[in-house]
């Protein structure tokens, strides 16, 4: 087709519809564009706001971990306080055990020792049976005659 059999009008009408629909494009991509640019404008204050947040996270954490490491070395120390009072206790029961095991062997020493008297008590009691018989029989004896 030749263009120049197209009627002046119809030009001028496709010429004007071609303008327009470039002009509408070029809104619609400015428009779009400057939702664009405000997307990434909040784009990058979330981005931000979450490397603040993941900032304050990471000493939340740092945090607990010291808090973590102080109690633990509290309770290892409280640990080593009573291994040694139950070490020392240990000790004072060894000690007790070992004054009562002497108790122990002195009151042996002093029931061999009381055990002792009582038999010589027992002999003497034989013995002053013995003598008491001797002389009642003798006081009989220097009665009859």
């Amino acid at each position: 087709m030749d263009w120049s059999s197209v009627t002046p009008m119809l030009t001028v009408f496709a010429a004007t519809a071609i303008a327009f629909a470039g002009a509408v494009w070029a809104l619609i991509k400015w428009g779009f564009g400057g939702i664009n640019d405000r997307f990434d404008d909040q784009n990058d204050r979330m981005d931000a706001i979450v490397d603040l947040i993941n900032v304050r996270f990471d000493a939340m954490d740092q945090r607990f971990d010291d808090q973590k490491d102080r109690m633990a070395a509290r309770f290892d120390a409280l640990d080593a306080r009573f291994d040694a009072v139950d070490h020392r206790f240990n000790n004072q029961n060894g000690r007790k055990d070992a004054r009562f095991d002497a108790v122990d062997h002195r009151f042996e020493g002093l029931n061999k020792r009381v055990d002792g008297i009582d038999r010589r008590i027992d002999e003497m009691r034989i013995d002053l049976r013995a003598i008491v018989t001797r002389v009642d029989a003798l006081q009989a004896s220097t009665a009859i005659a």
